[in-house]
């Protein structure tokens, strides 16, 4: 049983892992491997054109130096004079300020240009560099420019050739340089342009976008002019038959090894710009992949085989366990402890499966208490039942004694009556919902007993709408306010105290009023009174209004309750709301029967 366990665990665990894995691995290798024959060559032709426009646009830095020097023939036989003349005139040490001027400035304001040379056909050999001036070929530190422009042919306008200057003896090592050659046909003179290839290499990196990709830069007579990099692999190929090749896109294979050829002509300098990556290098991404992916894979088995041993076992121990339980309560034996906590859904079922037999083992107990609870429950109802009828019967025998001693009706008797009355309605089934015109009838014989009391203390004025007297309320709703009216404000006030209660229609609510000019609370004891009738457990000293405002919210909800606002020495103010949905207006009589 075990083994099917852990084979069924295993399979769970490990197919929803190694499928996708797999899928994933297959299908990342072969999108990659075609993305990137697709990306080669256009991602190739733009490094390559990118290239070209930079390296032409440096280039270029010779055609305003042609225009001057070529084409104005003041500055031609001003620059003629100043090359053939030993000694200057101010006028010509003037003029010869003005085109070294010109003639340093790109050189100043371009980093990659080292230095400009403009030449003259004259028999001192002098010429002017922009880096010392007026110069003498005897004793300038750069004098093979000079040879390559006598040997060169004298229908060749423009060319380029890679050269390395030493400016000073005791300099280890000469100085790269890439020189551009321009005639002035107008002489037969040069401007000679040298380049620092150090940055445009520098260009050239930044534009590469392939591992181990080299970008070269080949003139005709197959020299490399400009490069990103001078990679190992270059020295086993042959840039003759790269550079005589006329396709611009093709693999090129060299001994065991694979390369991605792309290339672009320059038709002005003859150059061809060409781009070489090998083929390894490319894949290299592909081979990542199908490394990650075996090493997922891997990592997925080992993963899903502890786990399923794990879960095998786990599981069977708590099969076993629901399974002795299930034996045990069969036969009667003790059942085991309940787990402290939950863990799985195997512990809710034991956790269930034991609280099911101990329930059905204590059912008839529970039956029995039940049974008990609901006679100990129907005999106090009857006693309540017994117990207001006979207090109206004493005070219905109080009522007849009185009279029988006076001979007539009396105060005491009416304040008998008010009482019975009072009682009758308070006691009568008391979650009725009675009229207004009901509830006030009620409230008027209470105060009849309170004026009695309290000798005339307080007075009562009633605003109402007379529309307002059919809808329904709760019983006993104004006495609490009333009462708390006369015990907290009135009673301890020096002078006739009064209350005034106004009930009107507002749209969907009726609001309630209930005012009086007692004593009044001052801040902290009003901050108190809130707080305490909006407590769970009862108030003893404002029980009236706690009850009263806990029944407002049981009966219409959390928003409805009272309100309460006072201020010391000037009165008390208390608030109710009731929505009118829940108070829906009965046929009554008028108030004309009512005393203000």
């Amino acid at each position: 049983m075990k083994i099917k366990f852990f084979i069924k665990h295993l399979s769970m665990f490990l197919l929803p892992l190694l499928i996708p894995l797999t899928i994933l691995g297959t299908l990342s290798i072969l999108i990659t491997q075609n993305y990137i024959k697709e990306d080669i060559n256009k991602n190739s032709v733009n490094v390559l054109k990118q290239t070209k426009e930079n390296i032409e646009l440096i280039l270029s830095e010779t055609d305003p130096m042609s225009l001057v020097y070529g084409n104005d023939l003041k500055v031609v036989e001003a620059l003629s004079s100043i090359l053939k003349n030993s000694s200057l005139t101010h006028e010509e040490l003037i003029t010869y300020d003005i085109l070294k001027s010109f003639l340093s400035a790109p050189v100043n304001a371009r980093p990659y240009i080292d230095s400009f040379y403009i030449y003259m056909p004259n028999t001192n050999g002098r010429f002017i560099s922009s880096n010392l001036g007026l110069s003498d070929l005897q004793t300038y530190y750069d004098k093979e420019w000079y040879t390559q422009f006598i040997q060169k042919d004298a229908q060749v306008k423009l060319w380029i050739e890679p050269r390395k200057v030493k400016q000073f003896e005791f300099e280890p090592l000469s100085t790269p340089i890439v020189t551009i050659y321009q005639r002035i046909q107008s002489t037969n003179g040069v401007i000679v342009l040298n380049i620092r290839p150090n940055y445009i290499e520098n260009v050239l990196k930044s534009l590469s976008t392939f591992p181990e990709q080299c970008i070269l830069v080949v003139n005709e007579h197959n020299q490399i002019i400009f490069s990103n990099r001078q990679p190992e692999y270059l020295k086993d190929l042959k840039l003759e038959t790269i550079n005589q090749s006329n396709q611009a896109f093709y693999t090129l294979e060299e001994g065991n090894e694979s390369y991605i050829v792309s290339q672009l002509n320059s038709a002005r300098y003859g150059w061809k710009y060409i781009s070489i990556v090998p083929q390894r290098a490319l894949y290299e991404v592909p081979f990542r992949i199908i490394q990650i992916t075996m090493l997922l894979l891997l990592i997925s088995f080992v993963l899903g085989l502890a786990i399923a041993f794990y879960l095998t076992r786990n599981r069977y121990n708590q099969i076993s366990n629901i399974i002795h339980i299930i034996d045990s309560a069969e036969k009667g034996n003790p059942l085991p402890l309940l787990p402290d906590r939950i863990q799985d859904e195997y512990g809710y079922i034991v956790q269930n499966i034991v609280k099911t037999f101990i329930e059905q083992s204590y059912l008839k107990v529970q039956l029995s208490e039940r049974r008990y609870k609901l006679q100990v429950a129907q005999f106090t109802a009857l006693q309540s039942q017994i117990n207001p009828h006979f207090l109206f019967n004493t005070l219905e025998a109080v009522n007849w004694e009185t009279i029988a001693l006076t001979g007539k009706p009396n105060q005491v008797t009416k304040i008998i009556d008010n009482l019975s009355e009072i009682l009758r309605y308070s006691l009568t089934d008391p979650e009725e919902r009675v009229s207004l015109q009901t509830e006030i009838k009620n409230l008027k014989s209470y105060l009849e007993i309170q004026k009695y009391r309290y000798e005339d203390k307080f007075d009562i004025v009633w605003d109402y709408d007379p529309k307002v007297i059919g809808f329904r309320v709760m019983k006993l709703l104004l006495q609490p306010f009333i009462e708390n009216s006369i015990y907290h404000g009135i009673k301890e006030k020096e002078g006739p105290g009064l209350i005034k209660i106004k009930i009107k229609l507002m749209e969907s609510i009726l609001r309630i009023t209930i005012v009086d000019n007692g004593l009044g609370m001052n801040k902290d004891t009003l901050q108190m009174l809130r707080k305490n009738i909006e407590m769970e457990h009862e108030y003893s000293e404002h029980i009236g209004l706690f009850n009263t405002n806990k029944r407002l919210k049981l009966a219409y909800g959390e928003a409805y309750g009272i309100t309460i606002r006072s201020k010391e020495g000037l009165g008390t103010v208390v608030y109710l709301s009731i929505p009118i949905a829940s108070a829906k207006p009965d046929a009554v009589s008028s108030l004309h029967s009512f005393d203000s």
